[in-house]
């Protein structure tokens, strides 16, 4: 169990990000989560309930620089220090080659890719000053193409080069970075926009022969968090039931 260690999660006010912010709370953790969105941030308070002394939080666009640094600056003041970061924030728009058109790819890749990059520099100085922190970034197996658009595609093997150069850079800070990789997770995006008939050929194509939870995917952003993985930088850890093997 985390002593009162500080996570931050970006866009934990549904699906995984609200199952991380949760599992982060059940091990200890206190949770900032700073959502775009206020209705979300409305949904995640009435999911937190009781631990709502131990949750903060935050409207704020994971592409603005000041916005995060803002954030950054009020967690270190209410709570002493942030540990943990799990830059989940995304957004996915449809569409192939010839059809998906710029101004998609553009928001696509800002908050998918620029948003983590914002994040993690905002957090860097104070990790640094500890010399201690993890960075989990939410990627997909959608880096491997997979039927995602070529915005998402992209945005998601970006975010994989990125995890890796962090943590280059920041593991002599002590500072670990890391990506999970969910396959076809049930969320209510995910439920609403696949429908069932998908999500049941996605069971069939894993070799688990399952779809995950929010909460599976939550499970290994808890183990990237912790010290129980002190000694695991740079990965790539695809929690797809094995429909993706990078």
């Amino acid at each position: 169990m985390a002593q009162d260690e500080v996570a931050l999660v970006t866009g934990g006010g549904r699906g995984i990000g609200l199952a991380a912010a949760r599992r982060l709370l059940h091990d200890g953790f206190r949770v900032a989560d700073i959502e775009v969105n206020e209705k979300a941030l409305d949904a995640a308070r009435a999911a937190i309930g009781q631990n709502e002394s131990r949750f903060l939080a935050l409207v704020g666009s994971v592409v603005d620089s000041e916005a995060m640094s803002s954030a950054v600056e009020r967690i270190t003041q209410q709570w002493g220090r942030l540990d943990v970061l799990v830059n989940n924030a995304a957004v996915n728009r449809p569409g192939g080659l010839s059809t998906q058109v710029e101004s998609d790819w553009d928001a696509v890749l800002s908050v998918n890719l620029k948003g983590p990059f914002i994040a993690s520099r905002a957090v860097a100085e104070t990790m640094k000053a500890q010399g201690s922190g993890s960075i989990v970034n939410i990627g997909s197996i959608g880096a491997a193409g997979l039927g995602a658009s070529p915005a998402y595609a992209a945005s998601k093997a970006g975010l994989i080069g990125l995890t890796k150069q962090m943590a280059y850079e920041l593991g002599p800070s002590g500072i670990r970075v890391n990506l999970v990789a969910p396959g076809v997770t049930t969320t209510d995006w995910v439920e609403r926009n696949l429908g069932p008939e998908r999500i049941q050929s996605a069971e069939k194509a894993a070799p688990l022969r399952r779809v995950g939870s929010p909460e599976d995917i939550a499970a290994v952003i808890a183990f990237l968090a912790s010290s129980d993985s002190r000694h695991v930088t740079g990965q790539v850890i695809s929690a797809s039931g094995g429909a993706w093997m990078p």
